[in-house]
């Protein structure tokens, strides 16, 4: 190592550990939260000499938000340029055109520093605190250091052993970010890299010298540390709702995928079927996103039938071959079904969109046509074949250990040398068909996995309100209503009884004549015959009176309460998850009940859904029977009591 190497490593070395303190003092603050990492892979057009095959740009990212406005990122990156087929041939003098480059390869390594604005005004995003789009502009400047080879037309390669002077690259960009939860947000955008070089195809062209500039296009997902739903990172801070201050309910999150299938190689000679199996280390973060480092291993073999005498290093030459695969990757879960609406029940499939890269190696034995043959020959450069991975899976709930899962996989690998074929053009992507099973780690009967912490069937409860709740009932005991025989006729009648019939039915009394005593008598009272009793009309009483609303209530900032005393309540969410809970309600109705959602008091953080709430205990008992066979088995009754 030269002593200039020695400098530029010891330089990137002190810049990454300051980096480091600054980011752990950051953290360490528990407010505001501002702090955020980043991981993006970006797919870039060339505007070189020689274009480069397409590549995937792996940067990470540590950002700093100072206000809702503006933000700073340090960001390391990592890429290589190349072109391995060109189509030029050869010539014994070069003159300083594109036509002088057979092939080139350039690793570049950046560290640099990014300064965002987002864009709230412009859009109107201050105005619409629902909204989940973020868009922002992005200047930036970074070192980047770079290490070219080449092989030209006139028979020489150029092989740098040691990296140069790094060269400056500007960043000017357009993006976005979307809202996923409080810890995660998906963004993606474009950036025209300016670069203060003409070597990155290895050439500065004579007859039109240009910098070789390039713009990349790119997708990520930051995770902000620390953040919560009522303190959310300051880019964020419109969608802070209060803290609730209740429990919270436990997920396990990790998880080990264990797949067999058949890959499906993309070559010019004939496939023979073969096999593959993975396994993969997955976290969870949320029960929409999730990451995977994945290790596949397996074979890809093909044979074809050669006539004529093809031309040796092409696909036609190519009699039979077999190559051992070993792919490492680091692969992005996005949960479809739950981000374009939750499942009702655990037996509806979960659905997840991947994306991913990582690196391939790839041994192989080959004969060809002219009886020459290879053994364990290595068809890839250290660290490997650079691939992106853009695939599909389906889960499907097994039991609260195990799911059952299967997917397709597709792996643009960077190489048309895994048949051995390697002249022309083609490169040996292939397709992993797979199924499989989850091993949920950490799971129990009452500790299910975040995949599958869906609102509508596994309902938030707070421990910090049981006390608003009666005791279950197993099965209710409806006592008979005390009733007085005497008046059972009277207070049942339907309508009052008149008192002129009674009084006609009735014979009159006959006159009594009054007794007059004397002295040597003790006054006596004479008996007196008793009055008639005429039966007075008794009113009914008047039957409960059930209160509901006309139309089913839509929580907002004006809230009410339970109209009634008694509710019976089938399902309970978070206020954030109101479009959850009208949807389910939806659902509901269309099975013939008459759902409401309900805050106890504006400053609530829990939606309870009632399908009815009355004074009558009895009428609330029976529905409270039929919502236990009909929704929910553990539905509940809440006794709101009115302030």
């Amino acid at each position: 190592m030269t002593i200039k190497n020695y400098s530029i490593y010891r330089r990137i070395g002190s810049l990454s550990v300051l980096l480091l303190c600054i980011s752990m003092n950051i953290f360490a603050q528990s407010q505001p939260k501002k702090l955020s990492v980043g991981i993006g892979l970006g797919v870039p057009i060339t505007f070189f000499s020689v274009k480069s095959k397409p590549i995937g740009i792996y940067g990470a990212s540590v950002r700093y938000s100072f206000n809702k406005t503006w933000s700073l990122e340090a960001k390391l990156s990592s890429n290589t340029f190349y072109n391995n087929a060109t189509g030029n041939s050869p010539k014994p003098t070069l003159d300083g055109t594109a036509s002088d480059v057979i092939r080139y390869r350039t690793p570049v390594y950046g560290l640099g520093a990014v300064v965002y604005y987002n864009l709230y005004n412009i859009f109107g995003i201050n105005k619409r605190p629902e909204s989940k789009w973020l868009p922002f502009l992005n200047l930036g400047v970074s070192y980047n250091f770079y290490k070219p080879s080449l092989q030209l037309a006139n028979g020489v390669n150029s092989q740098s052993t040691e990296f140069g002077k790094p060269y400056r690259d500007y960043q000017i960009g357009l993006g976005t970010r979307y809202y996923i939860n409080a810890n995660l947000d998906l963004y993606g955008g474009m950036e025209y890299h300016i670069c203060e070089t003409y070597s990155l195809d290895g050439l500065k062209e004579k007859s039109n010298p240009k910098l070789d500039n390039y713009l990349n296009f790119y997708a990520g997902v930051s995770i902000k540390f620390g953040a919560k739903p009522w303190n959310n990172l300051v880019d964020w801070r419109h969608k802070n709702i209060q803290d609730p201050k209740e429990s919270q309910k436990l997920y396990s999150k990790w998880a080990l995928d264990g797949t067999i299938g058949v890959p499906i190689l993309f070559t010019p000679v004939g496939y023979n079927f073969t096999g593959m199996f993975g396994l993969g280390l997955r976290h969870s973060f949320t029960s929409s996103m999730g990451l995977q480092f994945n290790y596949t291993r397996g074979g890809v073999a093909g044979d074809q039938d050669i006539s004529g005498t093809p031309k040796k290093g092409t696909p036609d030459a190519v009699k039979e071959f077999k190559t051992k695969l070993s792919q490492y990757s680091l692969r992005a879960f996005f949960n479809v079904r739950n981000l374009g609406g939750e499942p009702q029940a655990m037996k509806d499939w979960n659905h997840y969109a991947i994306l991913g890269a990582g690196f391939t190696t790839a041994i192989g034995d080959a004969t060809f046509a002219d009886g020459s043959s290879t053994k364990d020959l290595k068809l890839f450069k250290s660290p490997g074949i650079q691939t992106i991975i853009i695939g599909y899976e389906a889960r499907k709930y097994i039991n609260y250990m195990f799911d059952f899962i299967a997917g397709a996989d597709l792996n643009y690998t960077q190489s048309k040398y895994i048949d051995q074929g390697g002249s022309k053009a083609t490169l040996n992507s292939s397709l992993y068909l797979h199924t499989g099973v989850t091993y949920k780690i950490g799971t129990t009967k009452d500790k299910v996995h975040i995949d599958w912490a869906y609102q509508n069937y596994n309902n938030f409860r707070d421990k910090t309100t049981t006390i608003e709740q009666l005791p279950v009932i197993e099965k209710p005991i409806v006592q008979e209503p005390n009733i007085d025989t005497a008046r059972m006729v009277i207070v049942s009648a339907p309508e009052p009884v008149l008192v002129t019939a009674v009084v006609d039915s009735v014979p009159a009394p006959k006159p009594v004549e009054a007794i007059v005593p004397t002295p040597e008598q003790t006054p006596k009272t004479p008996p007196v015959a008793p009055a008639p009793q005429i039966p007075q009309a008794v009113p009914t009483p008047p039957a409960p009176v059930v209160t509901r609303d006309p139309k089913p209530y839509v929580a907002n900032d004006d809230v009410t309460p339970p109209p009634s005393k008694y509710n019976v309540i089938v399902a309970c969410y978070s206020v954030n998850k109101l479009s959850v809970a009208l949807a389910n309600q939806a659902r509901l109705e269309n099975k013939g009940f008459e759902p409401s959602i309900y805050r106890s008091s504006a400053n609530s953080k829990m939606l309870r859904m009632s399908i009815i709430s009355t004074e009558d205990k009895n009428e609330a008992l029976k529905s409270l029977r039929r919502a236990r066979k009909e929704i929910d088995a553990d539905s509940w009754i809440y006794m709101y009591n009115k302030q």
